[in-house]
This record gives C-alpha cells, sequence and structure tokens, in this order.
C-alpha cells in the first residue's frame, strides 16, 4: 500500500529506516558523490577490507570483506572514504530530534528509528500522505530513508526494507502471509540458529511459522519461542523513547595534532577538569561519558563508556577514564586534531550497600562525599551523626548529641 492510498494505517509503528548510512553520511557533505559508487574502508589501526560498499559498488561486484587493493581493479570509480563515528552520530541525533516532532514517541535502534503512531491519527488528520511528507521533512532526502508501517516492529523493519520508495504499509491481518515468503535471516536470531535451521531445511519465515510451537520451543529454546511469534506476526514489544537527559561537554581543539599517550591524557585531564567546573554538575554524579577524537586525514573515533557505579568528582571520574583509554587499543588509532568529552545520565546516588567487613576509611568515605555533594547543592550539610557525651546521664538528651558530619569530621 502507498501513501496515495490517504487512508491511515492500522499499524502502531512506523519504521525510517537510513540504509548504507555511513556512506549517504558522506553524500551529505558531498552531494556530488550521489550515485557514485560509494567503499566504507577500515580506519586507522583497522585492517585495509571493506566494510559497507554502496548498491552502485556491490554491483561492480565490491563486498564486504573484500581487500581495499582489489576495490579499484572491480570499480574503478569506486570512492572509498574512512570510518566517521563522529559525524554519524552527529546526523542521527539532529534526525531523532526533528522525529520527535512527528511523534512524541520515537525509538533509536542503530540506522532504525521506530515511531509509535497511536493517538496521531487526528492530528495527521487520517491521511498517511501527511504522516510520510512529515517524515520525510524531517530526514535529509541525501539519506535515502525508506519507510514502513505494521503493527510490531519487527514487521515495520521488514517493510521498511521492501520499500525502496514511498511507504510499505502491512495491516495486522496480513502480516504472516507478507513475511511468509522472505528468508529466514531477516530474523534477529544468532548465527548458530540460523545454521541449525538451515539444516532442518528452513529456508523462509513461513517455514518456521507452519511448525507447532511447542517442539519449536523445545528445541530451540526462548529465542526461537520469539522468533516463531515474530513469524506468525505476534509482536507486542513496545517502543521504548530515548529522552535525551541533562549533559556536560566540553572539547579541546588543537594546532599541532596529538601523537603521545601522555598528551592526550593530558588533554583527557584538562577536559575532565572544565566539564565538573559547570555548575550543571555541583553535587551530581555521572554514569556515562562520550569520547570523540578528530584525526589527522580526516577519519573520527568515538567511544561511549558507561560505569559500573555513579561517579561523583572530578578525580573519580578522571581515574576510570584513564583507565579506560589505559587498555589495550584504547586509545585513538591515529593523531587527535580535536578531543571532546560529554559527560551523561546525570543524577544523584541514592545509596550504595557497603561490604561485610568493610574498613572504618572505607565506611566514611561515601559518607564524606555524600556530605560534599550536599554541601555543593544546597549550601549547607543537612547531615548528621551521633557522638556519646555523657554515657552515664540520666538524662537522655545528655547521652547523646547530634552533630553534623562536616563539623564532627568522620
Amino acid at each position: 500500500m502507498r501513501a496515495d492510498d490517504r487512508r491511515w494505517p492500522d499499524g502502531r509503528v512506523l519504521c525510517v529506516w537510513l540504509p548504507w548510512l555511513p556512506l549517504r553520511v558522506e553524500v551529505l557533505r558531498s552531494p556530488a558523490w550521489d550515485g557514485r559508487p560509494l567503499v566504507l574502508g577500515g580506519g586507522p589501526g583497522e585492517r585495509k577490507v571493506v566494510q559497507l560498499a554502496s548498491p552502485e559498488a556491490a554491483r561492480a561486484g565490491v563486498r564486504p570483506g573484500l581487500p581495499l587493493r582489489e576495490v579499484l581493479a572491480l570499480c574503478p570509480d569506486a570512492i572509498v572514504v574512512q570510518p566517521d563515528p563522529v559525524r554519524v552520530g552527529v546526523v542521527l541525533e539532529a534526525v531523532l530530534a526533528r522525529l520527535r516532532r512527528v511523534s512524541p514517541a520515537v525509538e533509536p535502534a542503530g540506522e532504525r528509528m521506530f515511531l509509535d503512531l497511536r493517538g496521531l491519527e487526528a492530528f495527521y488528520r487520517g491521511e498517511l500522505a501527511r504522516l510520510e511528507r512529515a517524515v520525510r521533512a524531517a530526514v535529509p532526502p541525501l539519506l535515502r530513508p525508506r519507510l514502513g508501517v505494521a503493527d510490531g516492529k519487527f514487521a515495520a523493519a521488514v517493510a521498511a526494507r521492501q520499500a525502496p520508495s514511498g511507504v510499505r504499509v502491512v495491516s495486522a491481518p496480513e502480516t504472516a502471509t507478507f513475511l511468509a515468503p522472505l528468508p529466514i535471516d531477516y530474523l534477529p536470531l544468532g548465527s548458530d540458529l540460523l545454521e541449525r535451521l538451515d539444516l532442518l531445511g528452513l529456508q523462509a519465515i513461513g517455514d518456521l511459522a507452519r511448525l507447532p510451537f511447542g517442539p519449536v520451543q523445545a528445541e530451540f529454546g526462548p529465542h526461537g519461542a520469539r522468533a516463531w511469534r515474530l513469524a506468525n506476526g505476534h509482536d507486542d514489544e513496545p517502543i521504548v523513547p530515548r529522552h535525551a537527559g541533562p549533559s556536560v561537554g566540553a572539547s579541546l581543539r588543537f594546532d599541532d595534532p596529538l601523537a603521545s599517550v601522555e598528551a592526550i591524557l593530558a588533554a583527557l585531564e584538562r577536559l575532565v577538569a572544565r566539564s565538573f567546573a559547570s555548575p550543571t554538575l555541583a553535587g551530581r554524579t555521572v554514569r556515562q561519558a562520550r569520547l570523540r577524537a578528530l584525526l589527522v586525514g580526516g577519519a573520527s573515533w568515538e567511544r561511549l563508556y558507561t560505569f559500573k557505579e555513579a561517579l561523583a568528582g572530578h578525580d573519580a571520574a578522571h581515574r576510570a577514564l584513564k583507565s579506560k583509554l589505559e587498555l589495550p587499543n584504547g586509545l585513538p588509532p591515529a593523531p587527535v586534531e580535536e578531543l571532546a568529552l560529554r559527560l551523561l545520565g546525570l543524577g544523584g546516588e541514592a545509596a550504595r550497600q557497603p561490604g561485610l567487613f568493610s574498613t572504618r576509611t572505607e565506611r566514611l568515605g561515601p559518607i564524606a562525599e555524600a556530605a560534599r555533594q550536599l554541601g555543593a547543592r544546597y549550601g549547607r550539610v543537612p547531615l548528621y551523626h551521633a557522638v556519646e557525651l555523657e554515657p552515664w546521664s540520666r538524662i537522655p538528651e545528655r547521652r547523646w548529641a547530634l552533630v553534623t558530619v562536616e563539623d564532627g569530621g568522620g
């Protein structure tokens, strides 16, 4: 069904798929490359093989895993580009922000974004064409978005995959029929399970759907049971929107690119210090950090670190990030022209369970840190502990006194 039918679909999910995204982002930067054979090669420190090929390059025989030295022999017009995850992330964030104006509930999943359509029919006057125009206005045309609508996220993603133009709409009653002839590797299954299904002669999604549920679950476990439900059009997985929370960041640009470990670590310490100088971080903890680097030669590098526990203070965050960079292959693979840090997941730490045999110093350290955070947030420390004064007194009020942690120390 195309958007020209103007009927509002009965599906609850719209999938926006951005195929070959790293290559299409390069086309955004250089529109003259649109329609040219593009190849994504390995970045600095990576194997020099094809990671991704555009349809134009694929038609010439270029495939992922092919050594880059063989690309030009197959496709003399090919343009080889380096990975640029920083720019890809920036483009995705911009698209996601605009899609939130189309639907308030948007779930990003890599190159796919799922929009919840429930409750939007009146807003778009019951016309699918209006919805399509709003989505396409939010996504740059050079990204070549594909749109699919269905009653579940899996079927909507497959519908988008089957829609090079327009909107592919799959109604709830026809979901199983739509999926049945498609290759079974469309299902979200691991390679081992797909190989077992192939050995059993199950080539299409419909082959799995026609089997009884009980034996499938017994043989393939929960993953097989989920695949069977999807194959039969049963998909009630909710859309989980990702709402952008508060964050703090800083960046440094270098006239002379940083090539040594010591220089990069020193720059990291400056970035952490600048970030924690922000009033937004006063009395707050950090759960994640995103480190991005622009490298010599036009490539980029990006890492997202999630900490095991909330970190409070400059020193704790710097130690955690420094330990990540000191791991094998933890540093950017080429000299750094620009380094940017963004601290995410800001919040206050509610509590921490101490060890059973922890020392007094270990117990009082978190308390002192909590007192520091409270003092930074409220201007005073509303935290007290009891101090024994006159245990022999008959007057209870004279036996103990409440003293602020700030005044009473530990």
